[in-house]
C-alpha cells in the first residue's frame, strides 16, 4: 500500500485520524498534533504487532494492511481542542452506525 497523499505533506497537520477496516467497517479514531508523524508510528506499531488496541491489532494481523485505510478524518484549526474534536467525530461516526475498535 502506498502512503496516502495527505500523509506526505511536509507541514504538521493537527487532526483526527481514522483507521478503517474495509472488511468489517470497524473504525479507530485518534487525535494528533502531527498526522504525518503519527501515521508512521501507528503503521510501525501495527506492522510489528505492538499496537495498544488489541482488537485493532488482532484484526490487522489477521487481515493485513490491504484491508485497512488510514485517512485524516478531520483537520483541526490551530485554536481547536483535539479532545473536543475527537468526541465530536466519535459522535458523528456513532450516528452513522459505525462500530469502534476499543
Amino acid at each position: 500500500m502506498a502512503i496516502p497523499k495527505e500523509f506526505l505533506r511536509e507541514d504538521k497537520i493537527k487532526a483526527i485520524v481514522i483507521i478503517k477496516n474495509l472488511k468489517t467497517d470497524e473504525i479507530y479514531l485518534y487525535k494528533t498534533d502531527d498526522a504525518v508523524t503519527s501515521y508512521s508510528k501507528e503503521r510501525f506499531k501495527l506492522d510489528l504487532g505492538m499496537h495498544p488496541v488489541k482488537s485493532l491489532q488482532d484484526a490487522y494481523s489477521s487481515l493485513g494492511l490491504e484491508l485497512f485505510t488510514f485517512e485524516i478524518d478531520k483537520e483541526a484549526k490551530e485554536e481547536e481542542n483535539l479532545d473536543d474534536l475527537l468526541e465530536e467525530r466519535k459522535k458523528y461516526w456513532m450516528e452513522k452506525g459505525s462500530r469502534f475498535y476499543s
